[in-house]
């Protein structure tokens, strides 16, 4: 019988578990390869391709209807891809919100999706009791809650209602909920909208020991300063298509960039 493994040229070697670790180690923490999505005859995305290292703050900017959200959406199953390929740690991604919580994959919300009636721990403990992602016992949800609200200054408002609170620590909440899980890759929507500069500041400061810990990051925002400031690298996206990817400052001195997103006139 003929037991070479499949994919595996006759005469060749299968790789070793510890290559195939290796291998595994090495992939980047979120690939997008040639995603497409439609809805009915409109192509939201066309074709978008990028990765997200280990630890590396990523973002996604474009004008209103560039497809920023879609690729959330797409990357957690909420909508179905018409084509390409979506990995995570170089495994691929079901086309489908299946095990997303399981896989280190967690998400804020442009509209927060807080629970009001109920308080600001228990609003951080939902994603760790959860009857479909329970991972841990109550006794140690509750101190890796408590944790992460210490970790963004608001350990103090723990048995406080969330809606109580100003719209700047009702976003907190939210970030500490999703940091709870203590995911591998954070996607944050739209995270300084709304906020004054001194909390986008704060904000910057907790993305960067985010990623600092190990934690990929992809952010979708429109506050280009806090984008600039944050970010390892920035893919622009125009009508569903990538335009422009690289640092910060090849992004800001792209002409497409400039023309698409950030209203100056390329020159002649």
């Amino acid at each position: 019988m003929n037991h070479t493994p499949v994919g595996v040229e006759p005469g060749s070697t299968a790789a070793s578990p510890a290559a195939a670790s290796a291998a595994s180690a090495a992939a980047p923490r979120l690939r997008v390869d040639r995603l497409t999505v439609r809805f009915g005859g409109l192509t939201a995305l066309d074709d978008v391709s990028f990765e997200v290292g280990a630890g590396e703050v990523v973002a996604l900017i474009g004008p209103n209807g560039a497809g920023k959200t879609t690729v959330f959406n797409a990357v957690c199953g909420l909508v179905r891809r018409a084509a390409g390929e979506i990995s995570l740690d170089g495994a691929s991604a079901a086309n489908g919100p299946t095990g997303l919580v399981a896989r280190g994959v967690a998400r804020t919300l442009q509209g927060l999706g807080l629970f009001d009636s109920m308080s600001v721990l228990e609003n951080v403990l939902v994603p760790l009791e959860s009857g479909t992602v329970r991972r841990v016992q109550h006794a140690e949800a509750a101190a890796q809650a408590s944790g992460c609200l210490e970790r963004l200054g608001i350990a103090h408002l723990a048995a406080v209602p969330v809606a109580a609170l100003p719209y700047p620590e009702r976003k907190r909440v939210a970030l500490a909920r999703a940091l709870g899980t203590d995911p591998a890759l954070l996607l944050l929507d739209e995270p300084a909208g709304g906020l004054g500069e001194d909390d986008i500041d704060a904000l910057a400061d907790v993305v960067r020991e985010v990623a600092a810990s190990g934690c990929s990051v992809l952010l979708v925002e429109h506050h280009v300063d806090f984008v600039m400031g944050v970010a390892d690298r920035i893919i622009v996206l125009d009508f569903g298509r990538v335009i422009a990817c690289g640092t910060p400052d090849e992004v800001r001195a792209d002409p497409r960039v400039e023309e698409a997103y950030l209203g100056i006139e390329p020159a002649a």
